[in-house]
């Protein structure tokens, strides 16, 4: 009896560039006094939410973004690492839109929906997905903001992640900042998934023409006891275009 083939998939590579390409089709048929920019960025390790992924090992990332005068924005990105066994892999990919819309007293509420996906290098499993929906509010000091998963990557497991962020100005060309935010589970899950999840980020920036450079202490820790916690010292370095 012969037994079905499981469909076709590109290699995780292929996908990722696939993802990124898309981004920049849609960005080219949007009216043309929307505005388009840019950065790479070059790491010494990638973090999800205070979690390392990629084996702790150096990332490069390419991010492009798609303005509209209206509001509307449409961007994505892609990553590669620097893995131990394999050389150069592809780590990671984005894509977003929203719509962002200017308060009084120089608030801006933002609206949008993300998906992020993971290839086998990342070391969560054999790689995986999700995808949120947000809202947030951003001040010229302090912004928060809400996200909503119905499956964080995992089908089953809707979450919920709430997350605040500050910065100040010390310097012509340079700041500090800080970033705190919680992972809540919406519904019971097995062991390793039920407790909530505080990750944080704090550090300092420089800024030398079209670079920023950046150095940050950040991490996480699982609520629930002394377990399932690290951090670590990232730096990092940013070209907008």
């Amino acid at each position: 009896m012969a037994h079905a083939r499981p469909p076709w998939r590109p290699p995780a590579g292929i996908r990722v560039l696939r993802a990124l390409f898309a981004c920049i089709l849609l960005a080219a048929t949007l009216p043309a006094a929307a505005q388009w920019s840019g950065s790479i960025t070059l790491s010494s390790q990638a973090r999800l939410r205070g979690m390392a992924v990629g084996d702790r090992q150096p990332v490069a990332e390419l991010e492009l973004v798609h303005d509209d005068p209206r509001g509307f924005y449409l961007g994505g990105s892609a990553s590669l690492v620097a893995s131990r066994d394999s050389g150069l892999q592809p780590l990671a990919f984005t894509q977003y839109a929203g719509f962002a819309r200017r308060l009084p007293h120089d608030m801006v509420v933002d609206l949008g929906i993300v998906h992020s996906g993971y290839t086998e290098y990342s070391g969560i499993g054999n790689g995986g997905s999700y995808t949120e929906a947000y809202a947030g509010l951003i001040g010229p000091h302090l912004s928060g903001r809400l996200s909503l998963s119905p499956g964080y990557f995992r089908k089953d497991r809707p979450t919920l992640y709430a997350e605040v962020e500050g910065h100040a100005d010390i310097a012509r060309n340079g700041s500090i900042f800080a970033h705190a935010g919680l992972l809540t589970p919406l519904r019971d899950q097995p062991e390793r998934y039920r407790n909530s999840v505080v990750d944080w980020r704090i550090g300092a920036r420089h800024r030398f023409g079209r670079i920023d450079l950046e150095a940050a202490w950040t991490g996480y820790r699982r609520a629930g006891g002394d377990h399932g916690r690290d951090g670590a010292l990232i730096v990092a370095a940013a070209l907008a275009f």
